[in-house]
C-alpha cells in the first residue's frame, strides 16, 4: 500500500496519472471485478481502499463518473481525512 508518501499518482498498474491523465477507481459494487480484472495474476495481498469523494473534492481534486466509473482528475492524497484502508481482499 502506498500510505508511505503524500499522493498516490498511478492511473492503473503500470501507467502513471501523468500519462492516462487520470486515476482509475470503482464503485463498491465494482471492486471485486476490478481486483480480478487488474490483479488477478498477482499472489500479493490487496487493500481495499475507500475514497471519500466529498473530502478528495474539498482537497481541490475533482472526480468525474464515466459509464458509471469514477476517474479520480489529480493525485489522490494519502491523507485519513480522504482515503482508509478497509480489509484485506481474498486472494
Amino acid at each position: 500500500m502506498s500510505r508511505g508518501f503524500g499522493e498516490y499518482v498511478v492511473s492503473t498498474r503500470g501507467e502513471h496519472l501523468d500519462v492516462v491523465g487520470f486515476i482509475h477507481a470503482t464503485t463498491a459494487e465494482g471492486v471485486a471485478e476490478a481486483a480480478a480484472k487488474r490483479y488477478g495474476d498477482l499472489s500479493l495481498p490487496l487493500l481495499d481502499i475507500v475514497i471519500d469523494v466529498e473530502a478528495l473534492q474539498r482537497e481541490g481534486v475533482e472526480v468525474e463518473w464515466v459509464d458509471g466509473a469514477p476517474r479520480i482528475l489529480g493525485a489522490l492524497p494519502m491523507s485519513p481525512k480522504v482515503i482508509r484502508a478497509e480489509a484485506l481482499l481474498p486472494r
